[in-house]
This record gives C-alpha cells, structure tokens and sequence, in this order.
C-alpha cells in the first residue's frame, strides 16, 4: 500500500454476503474512466481512508455511509493495485452487523444498491473483479 506522511493510502472495499448468500453492490453516479476506456459503474461498497483510520475501519465507515449497512469485517480477501485506475485497494469480507438499514449519507455518490446473486456480479461489473475475490465468492 501507499504510505504518504506515515500514513497509509488506499481504498478499502467490502464484499459483503446477507444470508440469503447475495452480496451487496452499487451503482456509482460518478462513473469513472479506466486507463483501457472501461467505465467503473457498479461496485462492491468501500473508499478511501480517512485521516489515520485503518482499511478495516474505513470499509465499515464507507459501507455504512454509501449503504446504510452497518458491518462487521471477517477478514482480507485480497490486496492488490487495480489494473485500471492504479489505485491501492484492499477487499475485505464483511458480513452485516445489523439487518436493518440506515439513511444513505453519501446521496451524492450512490445511485442505487442493490443484492445480487454472485452469479450476476459480472453482469453488473463493467471492470474486472480481482482474482481472490472470484475464487473468495466461488466464481
């Protein structure tokens, strides 16, 4: 990861599962171009850290926030830097910490969240999905 005045830099993102076993994705209204045209859209939940938070303190904050889901991380999946927006990011698996939802605080930055099957994820997904996080969500 990025270290920039003793602090790390990065994005953290979670892979959330409900019990129904879909996972948790959204619909950015600020779409982003990769360095091959391709244009980021749907997402797993996450962003940058804040100040001297963790990644594991950032994905719960972000996912909150973008989501309304309060989460509890169970471990990385993956960390790598993302082939088309050279970008530090670690994924981490998250599972819901309550099942009741919270206003969406980020309106600015969400259009819609959605749960999906993981079989539709790449259906969604308009850039790769790390290889871990695949194997992580068996597809």
């Amino acid at each position: 990861m990025t270290i920039t005045n003793g602090k790390e830099k990065g994005i953290a993102v979670g892979v959330v599962k409900n019990p129904a076993g879909k996972v948790l994705i959204m619909d950015r209204i600020r779409k982003e171009t990769g360095a091959d045209g391709s244009k980021l859209t749907w997402v797993f939940p996450g962003g940058k850290l804040d100040g001297s938070e963790t990644f594991e303190d950032a994905v719960v904050r972000e996912i909150l926030l973008e989501t309304g889901f309060k989460v509890k991380v169970n471990k990385l999946i993956s960390e790598r830097v993302h082939p088309q927006f050279e970008v530090p990011i670690k994924y981490f698996a998250c599972e819901l910490a309550e099942f009741r939802t919270r206003p969406i605080q980020e309106i600015h930055e969400v259009s819609t969240i959605r749960w999906v099957d993981v079989s539709e994820l790449r259906d969604y997904f308009t850039t790769d999905i790390d290889p871990n996080v695949a194997k992580f969500l068996k597809i």
